[in-house]
Parts: C-alpha cells; sequence; structure tokens
C-alpha cells in the first residue's frame, strides 16, 4: 500500500476497523489522510510515525452518489403505487402532486437530511419545478440538476410551451445544471431542437 513518505503536520488522518477505498480490496484497520482542503492525499495501512489520527468506529468509505432522484416528488413517498408502469405512475403524481407548498419543502428538506445522513455526499435530481433551489442552495450535498423535458411527441402545439416552463424551473435552480430530454418516445423533434440549442457547444444527455 502506498504510504506518505513523512508525517505532514497540515494532514489529518483517519482511522476505523475497516477501510472501504473502493479502487481495491477493504482494509482493516487501515487509515486515509486529508489535506487542509479537506482532499484525501492518502490511503494506507499503517500511520506514518509520529501521526495521530482520529479513531471512528464501524467502517470508512467514500461519500455515496444517488444517480436518479426526484427530490421534489419528497412528499409523494409511500403515496404512489409502485409496479404499474410509467403512464399510472405519471397520473398519481399529477393527481397528488398539488399540495400546500410548506408541505413540499418541509418534505424537501426531510429527505435531504435523510440522504446526508446516510452517507449520500452527490444527487443527480430530475427537476421539473424550481421547489428544490432553497434547499439546493443551502445543502452539504452537491447537486447537478437535470431539467427535464417531456411533450409526449406533441412538437407542433406544445414544444415552446414545455421549453419555456422549463427554462423557468432552469433559471431558479443553482449550478451545475442542464436540461435533458426524459426520453426519446416522450421528446418531439420539435422539443428536442430546442433542448440541443440550449445544451449548446456541450450536447445533450439523457
Amino acid at each position: 500500500m502506498r504510504r506518505p513518505a513523512t508525517f505532514r503536520p497540515a494532514m489529518t488522518y483517519h482511522t476505523a476497523p475497516l477501510l472501504f477505498p473502493a479502487d481495491r480490496p477493504p482494509i482493516a484497520d487501515g487509515y486515509v489522510a486529508f489535506d487542509d482542503e479537506g482532499m484525501v492525499t492518502d490511503i494506507g495501512e499503517e500511520l506514518p510515525a509520529g501521526a495521530k489520527a482520529q479513531e471512528h468506529e464501524g467502517a470508512l468509505v467514500p461519500g455515496f452518489v444517488n444517480a436518479h432522484c426526484h427530490l421534489e416528488l419528497s412528499h409523494l413517498r409511500g403515496k404512489v403505487d409502485t409496479g404499474t408502469g410509467l403512464l399510472p405512475f405519471l397520473r398519481g403524481v399529477v393527481t397528488l402532486r398539488d399540495v400546500a407548498p410548506a408541505e413540499i419543502e418541509a418534505a424537501i428538506r426531510e429527505q435531504d437530511a435523510r440522504m446526508y445522513a446516510a452517507g449520500i455526499q452527490a444527487v443527480g435530481d430530475i427537476s421539473n419545478a424550481p421547489d428544490t433551489a432553497a434547499v439546493k442552495s443551502e445543502s452539504p450535498i452537491q447537486y447537478y440538476s437535470f431539467v427535464e423535458v417531456f411533450d409526449f411527441l406533441q412538437g407542433g402545439t406544445m414544444a415552446k410551451e414545455v421549453f419555456a416552463k422549463a427554462q423557468a424551473t432552469f433559471d431558479a435552480l443553482p449550478e451545475p445544471k442542464r436540461y435533458v430530454p426524459h426520453a426519446p418516445y416522450t421528446v418531439s423533434p420539435e422539443l428536442y431542437a430546442l433542448v440541443q440549442a440550449a445544451n449548446a457547444p456541450g450536447g445533450t444527455v439523457s
């Protein structure tokens, strides 16, 4: 295992009965070292001479990533049936979505705190409304907002209206963020063209 050649006072060390480096097998009684900016500088088996470490129970692991989240729908937790397919799910979301803003924000804050307590450090969040803006600006979690658009292939009549709504959401959310199509089967060519232009020069992902 790689170890610092010498102990550096500016570094802080943490140890635990089990360490999960993610790029190699777990290390028993290993350590992780951080510089004064909080960046991991080393992971190893034995502390360098002269180093004192903060000891932790359990295991040390890298922060978890929630790659697909709908934080703005936190108030629907447990209220929409699962395993019913896309259309029944969307019907349930639309039917139950119109609740008091205070209830929506309280649920968003609760689930943000719940994720952080579970070790989640970064979230890819699918956004259709600006409801999560305040929490994302304050949270210790790093959010990447994917502002989602779909018009169910009704491009001639809906594309500009749908994109205008998405743009209002996009403008309200903090960076980093980008527009994304929901799926090839729910986005018309007209709407996709608007998304592609807005994401230029980086292009569109889904």
